[in-house]
């Protein structure tokens, strides 16, 4: 319980310091301003480069719309932007060494995981939920039709943070794996953006951390029936990959 505290502490303080919680706020939030903005400004901009163009799909886009597209965009962005700043998490402190002091004094190694994880996990919700929030009033501001409220989206932010707290394990499982941290990032990002190739197959997508990016962009209408597995799943794959990260640490070698 004592590594637990310490190292929550020593994680904020190392965020703070290395700017990663300010990282992570700027890659969820510009994008939660320039979307919609971009949406509202692109069909304009294309008819006076292009006169005569069919924008017609363009100047249907409402505030459910502009939302879905951010996050589309945030499921490129917001991952690229989680693995660059949080790559390091393990491999940084592997490779200088600096968990020497602490296994010496039998610090206990799960504590130190858990309270990466914790720290990290509570920054990626505040982050997502703030962002979220400034994409939806900025959003009705530029798109008054068809609003939604703010509830709806609420329960989306929630079915969205889940899947990020799973890549946010499979980074720190990545990060115990490799004494570098650019290859625990893009052994993170290859599983990432490997893993929605699975919805070719309709049956197996539904037991992937995906399926909840899917489900979280449905604001109209019911969530499909299969998202408590989901859920279930993504849980149970969070506590498998935070599990193996705690064994690895147990085993690497710091000399």
């Amino acid at each position: 319980m004592n590594s637990f505290i310490s190292y929550f502490k020593k994680e904020i303080m190392e965020g703070i310091r290395n700017y990663k919680f300010l990282i992570l706020a700027l890659g969820f939030i510009i994008f939660a301003l320039l979307d919609p903005l971009m949406l509202k400004l692109l069909p304009n901009i294309l008819e006076s480069q292009a006169p005569g163009l069919d924008l017609s799909q363009l100047t249907n886009y409402n505030q459910v719309g502009a939302i879905q597209s951010y996050m589309s965009n945030l499921f490129q962005i917001g991952n690229l932007v989680l693995v660059l700043t949080l790559m390091g998490l393990l491999s940084e402190e592997i490779k200088n060494k600096t968990l020497i002091i602490p296994y010496s004094n039998k610090a206990n190694i799960t504590g130190i995981v858990l309270a990466k994880y914790v720290v990290y996990s509570i920054a990626i919700i505040i982050i997502t939920f703030i962002a979220f929030s400034i994409n939806y009033y900025y959003s009705k501001l530029l798109f008054p039709d068809e609003t939604i409220s703010i509830l709806r989206v609420s329960k989306s932010i929630i079915i969205l943070s889940m899947y990020f707290l799973f890549n946010l394990s499979l980074i720190l499982f990545t990060s115990s794996l490799f004494k570098k941290g650019i290859l625990a990032g893009i052994f993170s990002l290859s599983i990432i953006y490997l893993i929605p190739t699975i919805g070719i197959i309709e049956k197996a997508v539904k037991f992937t951390p995906y399926y909840l990016v899917k489900q979280s962009s449905i604001l109209v209408g019911d969530y499909s029936d299969s998202l408590i597995n989901s859920i279930l799943f993504t849980i149970i794959y969070m506590i498998i990959l935070i599990s193996l990260t705690i064994y690895r640490m147990h085993k690497v070698e710091l000399k």
